[in-house]
């Protein structure tokens, strides 16, 4: 990759990280409309302090809906990299506890 192509994925990425709480606030209602019992988190090195602008922005989404039902409604809503989307089962949710720092959204 160019050292300008470098750059401009740098910007792009910076202005997401600007807009994290407006983007996560979009994923929770666009989930929530999807499954009121839904949960969201944020997780990974977004949450635990420790991201540079590239890092991936991981945001686990605790549902029983099928992943397929999910991640369709989020990119019609411009959910893209660096969002990294996981979609769990919510008997999976523990896990992610045990593992990771969790930052309810």
């Amino acid at each position: 990759m160019s050292d300008e192509l470098l750059v401009e994925e740098a910007l792009r990425r910076r202005k997401v990280f600007a807009r994290l709480g407006e983007l996560l606030q979009r994923i929770k209602k666009r989930v929530l409309e999807l499954d009121p019992e839904a949960e969201v988190y944020l997780f990974g090195s977004v949450a635990e302090g420790r991201s540079t602008y590239s890092s991936d922005i991981d945001v686990l989404v605790v549902t029983d809906r099928r992943v397929e039902e999910v991640l369709p409604r989020l990119w019609e809503i411009g959910v893209e990299d660096p969002l990294e989307i996981h979609v769990r089962p919510r008997s999976m949710l523990e896990q992610y506890r045990r593992r990771s720092k969790l930052i309810k959204i």
